[in-house]
């Protein structure tokens, strides 16, 4: 999870790597692994709205990297694609999202998780396809405020848990995770201006 206040402006992407601890993705165990992702921002908000996205000064979603995509890589995707249609992904996806982004329907077909201030989506894996690492991207777009300083503050977290396992994970996904705080190299966090 992000830790202390963490803000963001529209034309920005923040790229964190969550890395995986061998114990929990070992090719010897076949469990299953829940995996959720949560955004939560705050903006504010306009009294006449034209559509969904001009409601908020400046909205956000997240986004997760493909199967074997370094974090440098992914964010030049992220990028990239800021002002591509959201159709134009491509790539194998790591997880299979239940919700997904908008015309990127997951296994629930109608409902998007980009429509709101609090965003989840959730996944369920098997223990030996996951990777030893991957990135998530939160992404910040720009709504009605025209000013490019204007900032909203917003906090992820992710979640994992063993499904119908009774395993000890949450030490060995918090020891992996110091390592990468250790390693400059590894802490990615970009930042794009307009």
């Amino acid at each position: 999870m992000t830790t202390g206040e963490r803000r963001i402006v529209a034309k920005q992407a923040h790229v964190y790597q969550v890395k995986l601890p061998e114990k929990l993705r070992s090719q010897g165990e076949r469990f299953k692994i829940l995996l959720e992702v949560t955004l939560s921002y705050k903006a504010q908000p306009r009294r006449t709205r034209r559509n969904r996205r001009k409601y908020l000064s400046t909205w956000l979603d997240w986004e997760c990297s493909k199967r074997g995509e370094d974090p440098e890589r992914f964010l030049k995707r992220i990028l990239k694609e800021y002002d591509a249609p959201e159709n134009a992904e491509k790539g194998e996806s790591i997880f299979k999202w239940m919700l997904g982004k908008q015309n990127h329907h997951g296994i629930i077909k109608g409902v998007s998780r980009s429509a709101g201030t609090l965003q989840k989506d959730w996944a369920v894996v098997d223990s030996f396809e996951l990777t030893d690492a991957f990135s998530i991207a939160v992404v910040g777009h720009e709504g009605w405020n025209n000013d490019p300083e204007a900032s909203v503050p917003y906090s992820l977290v992710v979640s994992f848990e063993a499904i119908q396992v009774d395993i000890p994970i949450y030490m060995s996904i918090v020891e992996a995770q110091v390592e990468t705080e250790i390693q400059p190299a590894i802490e990615i966090q970009s930042i794009v201006g307009s």
